[in-house]
């Protein structure tokens, strides 16, 4: 196509996904009579996963640093209240599978005392809390550690399964536990997840058959695994994380190269690709974006997963140079997000070949995330972020870039059987060098 008629064609992708999220479909409370309720394609695609795998699906950790005096009995009673505010916490899930939300649930809090042992020791507990898994037929699905690392000096380290809590879920969370601890009044919530998944399930009903099409013929002739090597039906999922900063102003000089508006997420995608086609050889790609499905304003202060996984595939022919790489990324987002089906549906329906122990469509993710803002305010109480690493590796190599004040966090996390630890260390220094060269 012409310049002129690719932005048309972007034009009429923008206009239909702002019509899409201007539509008047509001998620509306369904009943409740203390029976069974339809998992969302989110929820289900995770307890697929865990079905074959009981590690399949990672937990969402979130870990706040606080000094001052903390007020244990306080703290408890806050982290009873959550729980009690948001159904999610209090649900379970049958072998249908759906959900069930109970009246009650415990609200698991521990507290361990590491005063005179280096805050190194409160990390390692915690990565080694992160990766223990929860039954998702018991609950509930979260636990808080309290870590006091010195007089006056604590870290608290939520860990939550991801079929009740996403990454753009933690934020809620973390807000509304300082309030309750605090003494705030919470509003109440309107409508909570599982009204979101009955709306989501009927929604996606309506448009699987349209969209499907489009995920048919784009999979078409798809390539196999990208990382050649032994599989195995039950493939560790430890990992190796690196990261590195790089200024914004490198990012914004790759958007400058483009033909026209160019984002963020463009930018840094197409460069994770070049660094795939070099690391691989390979010059057709698949890799997996997220959409969020938290589009609704009624859903803005909802706890639950919204995320789900769409294929971005892209050719990369030999003597291509960057800038037609951006708008060739540009194109095949918007073409994914307009397409939106669930991922599980897209693998059953969409003629996906599957190879045991080996995740379907791709085994790469870039995931771009918002500048995370600061913790809320504790009464008593000085709050910071507590950077704390998790190596969950739900793909063979995953990218997840960061907005952190002037800099981007650019963490690659790497399966164990698929990578060294010192080739994932390597990474980032290879990633950043890859910037700097792009012209």
């Amino acid at each position: 196509m012409t310049v002129p008629e690719q932005a048309d064609k972007r034009r009429a992708l923008v206009a239909k996904l702002l019509a899409r999220k201007a539509a008047p479909q509001g998620v509306t409370p369904v009943p409740r009579d203390g029976g069974p309720l339809p998992c969302s394609h989110e929820q289900r695609r995770i307890w697929l996963a865990q079905q074959s795998d009981p590690a399949a699906a990672p937990n969402v950790t979130l870990g706040v640093a606080l000094s001052g005096h903390l007020d244990l009995v306080r703290l408890a009673d806050a982290f009873t209240a959550l729980i009690r505010r948001h159904e999610v916490f209090r649900t379970t899930y049958t072998t249908e599978p759906s959900q069930v939300v109970h009246e009650v649930l415990p609200a698991p809090l521990e507290y361990l005392d590491l005063t005179g042992l280096p805050e190194q020791a409160a990390l390692d507990l915690a990565l080694a809390k992160s990766g223990e898994r929860f039954p998702v037929g018991d609950g509930p699905l979260l636990r808080l550690t309290v870590f006091r690392v010195a007089r006056e000096e604590y870290r608290l380290f939520l860990v939550c399964h991801h079929i009740a809590a996403d990454g753009g879920s933690l934020g809620i969370v973390a807000d509304d536990l300082a309030a309750l601890y605090s003494g705030l009044d919470r509003p109440e919530l309107p409508i909570q997840y599982a009204d979101y998944a009955v709306w989501s399930v009927r929604r996606a009903e309506s448009r699987i058959a349209e969209r499907l099409p489009y995920w048919t013929d784009l999979l078409s002739g798809a390539p196999g695994p990208l990382f050649e090597g032994a599989v195995s039906e039950k493939a560790s999922r430890a990992g190796a994380t690196a990261a590195v900063r790089v200024g914004r102003e490198t990012v914004d000089r790759l958007r400058r190269l483009g033909d026209g508006a160019t984002t963020p997420f463009v930018a840094l995608c197409a460069a994770y690709l070049t660094l795939l086609q070099r690391m691989t050889g390979r010059r057709d790609l698949v890799t997996g974006i997220v959409a969020a499905s938290r589009t609704r304003r009624e859903l803005e202060s909802v706890v639950g997963t919204f995320v789900n996984m769409l294929p971005l595939r892209v050719a990369l022919p030999a003597g291509q140079g960057f800038p037609a790489l951006l708008t060739k990324v540009r194109e095949a987002a918007a073409g994914a997000l307009a397409n939106e089906i669930p991922f599980d549906t897209l693998v059953s329906r969409a003629g996906v070949a599957r190879i045991p122990g080996v995740h379907p469509v791709f085994q790469t993710s870039f995931i771009h995330r918002d500048d995370p803002k600061p913790p809320a305010t504790w009464d008593g109480l000085t709050a910071r972020v507590w950077d704390h690493e998790v190596d969950d590796a739900a793909l063979d190599l995953m990218l997840t870039a960061t907005p952190r004040g002037g800099d981007y966090e650019l963490a690659f996390t790497g399966k164990l059987d698929r990578f060294s630890a010192g080739q994932v260390k390597e990474l980032p220094v290879v990633f950043r060098d890859l910037l700097d060269e792009l012209r």
